[in-house]
């Protein structure tokens, strides 16, 4: 899978912004995330999310999944290999 890992700080909840290039691996991160840490919902700016360890954004060619610490991410590059 192609992705790219960015370290800023977007929402006060998450350390990590995973920016996912293909849409079809993006929706398959989203499946395990979702049967690895649950449910979440499309995350607004500085909104509170039901999910402690994720959300997502899905705008026009973008498609990014935020993660809450290094636990989460460290899963993420098992999964998923490191990024570009």
């Amino acid at each position: 899978m192609k992705y790219t890992l960015e370290d800023a700080l977007p929402n006060k909840y998450f350390n990590y912004i995973v920016d996912i290039v293909q849409v079809l691996d993006f929706h398959n991160a989203r499946k395990w995330m979702s049967e690895t840490y649950g449910y979440t919902e499309d995350l607004k700016k500085d909104q509170h999310n039901t999910n402690l360890h994720w959300a997502f954004t899905i705008n026009w060619r973008n498609h990014k999944i935020y993660l809450r610490g290094n636990e989460e991410l460290s899963w993420f590059k098992i999964k998923y290999g490191n990024p570009l």
